[in-house]
C-alpha cells in the first residue's frame, strides 16, 4: 500500500501504538514505522496493522460541525 498519513492524521495516533502492537504481538516501532510510511504494507501482518491504522483514525476523528449537528437533530437531542 502506497498511501501515506497526513500529520494530523499521525497526531491523532499518538498513544495508540501500543494497543494495536500489543494485537498483533509485534513492536510499537514496526507499527510507527507502518503509519509513517517507513515500511511498506506488502505483508498480510503489515496490510492488517494498516487497515487497523486507518480504522483508528477515522474512529478518532472528528466530525465536522455541520454533519455533527445534523447527527444530533436527527437522534432528537
Amino acid at each position: 500500500m502506497s498511501e501515506h498519513f497526513t500529520e494530523d492524521e499521525l497526531t491523532l495516533m499518538k498513544g495508540k501504538y501500543a494497543s494495536l502492537a500489543r494485537k498483533y504481538d509485534v513492536t510499537t516501532t514496526y507499527v510507527k514505522l507502518i503509519a509513517d510510511g517507513k515500511r511498506k504494507s506488502n505483508s498480510k501482518l503489515s496490510k492488517l496493522i494498516f487497515s487497523d491504522i486507518r480504522s483508528t483514525i477515522e474512529l478518532f476523528t472528528p466530525l465536522p460541525k455541520e454533519k455533527a449537528q445534523g447527527l444530533k437533530n436527527k437522534m432528537g437531542y
